[in-house]
C-alpha cells in the first residue's frame, strides 16, 4: 500500500469515521464527489496492480491529499486542536466541503510562514465572525476565507465582487470591536483553483476587482500545475489587491510528479514564494517515493 493511500485513509478516518482502504465505499461518503473519485481511483491502482501515472494523481488522488498531509500536519500542534475539531463537525457535509478545506489550507499556510493564529470562535460567539486572526511580530491581520474552488464555468468578476461586498460586511466595527483586538490589516482571501489545475481564466478579469472599503487588501489564490513533459508542479500562486507585503504567505506545500526511468516519483515540499528556481528549493518533505515494479506477470 502505497504511503500517500495510508495518509488519505488515517485523514478519512480520523474524519469521517470511515475505513477508506479496505472496506466498500460507503453511500454518505460516496455522496462527496472528492472522496468517491480519489477512493475509485485508488482502487483501480490496486486493483489492477499498475503503476499510478501522474495525471491520475493530479485530477483525482491529490485534492484529497493536498488536505490529508495538511491535517496531519496541522495535528502536531497542540492549539490547533480546537479548530481541527470544529472542521470535522462541518467537513462531513457536501455544502460546507470546499469552505472548510480552505480554512485548512489556510491555517496549514500561516503555519508553513511563521504566523501565530487564533480563532475567532475564542473570542467571540456572537454576530458574523471572521475565520482568523493571523500575527507575526507586531503585525496582527484579521483573515476570511472564501473558496471557489471549481467553480470556473459559472464564476464571473460581477458575482466575485458581489461575494467580496458580503464577505466585507464581517469587518464591520461592531463585529470586530468585540474581538477586542486592534488590527492592522484587513484581509480577503479567494481560493479560485479549477478542478484540472489549470491557470484560472477569471484571471483575465480581476483587474475589475472591486475592493471593499472595509477591506485592506483581497488576495486571491490557486494551485496551478507547472507542466513539463509528463512531470507535474503544483505550486501556489497569488495576486494581490491592495497595499499589503506581496510575500504575505511566503512558504506553502508544491507537489511534485516526475517520471524517471525507474518509474514516477511523487513528493512533497515546502517551497518559498515567489517561484525559486531550482537549486533555491528548500529542504525536501518526502512524503513518498514510489517506483513501479515490473516483471513479466503484470501488465
Amino acid at each position: 500500500m502505497y504511503k500517500s493511500f495510508q495518509i488519505i485513509h488515517d485523514f478519512i478516518k480520523e474524519v469521517y469515521g470511515f475505513d477508506f482502504i479496505k472496506k466498500p465505499m460507503d453511500h454518505k461518503i460516496a455522496k462527496i464527489r472528492e472522496l468517491k473519485n480519489a477512493y475509485d481511483t485508488i482502487m483501480k491502482i490496486n486493483q489492477v496492480q499498475r503503476k499510478p501515472l501522474p495525471n491520475e494523481f493530479v485530477k483525482y488522488v491529490y485534492p484529497l491529499l493536498e488536505v490529508s498531509v495538511q491535517w496531519a500536519e496541522l495535528k502536531k500542534k497542540e492549539f490547533f486542536k480546537p479548530f481541527l475539531e470544529k472542521c470535522k463537525q462541518r467537513v462531513k457535509t457536501q455544502s460546507n466541503f470546499y469552505g472548510t478545506i480552505f480554512e485548512i489550507d489556510m491555517a496549514s499556510r500561516c503555519l508553513l510562514s511563521n504566523w501565530d493564529i487564533k480563532f475567532v470562535e475564542d473570542y467571540t460567539k456572537e454576530g458574523k465572525q471572521i475565520d482568523f486572526i493571523f500575527h507575526k511580530h507586531d503585525k496582527v491581520a484579521g483573515v476570511e476565507c472564501l473558496s471557489k474552488r471549481y467553480a470556473e464555468s459559472s464564476l464571473t468578476i460581477d458575482k466575485i465582487n458581489t461575494d467580496i461586498s458580503a464577505k466585507a460586511k464581517k469587518f464591520r466595527q461592531k463585529y470586530i470591536g468585540k474581538l477586542g483586538i486592534p488590527l492592522d490589516e484587513r484581509l480577503l482571501i479567494i481560493d479560485i483553483t479549477t478542478a484540472d489545475y489549470s491557470s484560472p481564466k477569471i484571471l483575465e478579469d480581476l483587474d475589475r476587482t472591486r475592493k471593499s472599503s472595509k477591506l485592506d487588501a483581497v488576495i486571491f489564490t490557486w494551485r496551478e500545475d507547472i507542466i513539463d513533459g509528463e512531470n507535474h508542479s503544483l505550486r501556489v500562486k497569488y495576486k494581490i489587491f491592495g497595499d499589503i507585503e506581496e510575500k504575505y504567505f511566503s512558504v506553502a506545500y508544491a507537489a511534485e510528479f516526475h517520471m524517471t526511468n525507474k518509474g514516477p516519483v511523487f513528493f512533497m515540499r515546502k517551497y518559498v514564494e515567489p517561484e525559486p528556481s531550482c537549486g533555491k528549493w528548500g529542504p525536501e518533505e518526502r512524503i513518498e517515493d514510489y517506483r513501479q515494479k515490473t516483471s513479466k506477470n503484470k501488465t
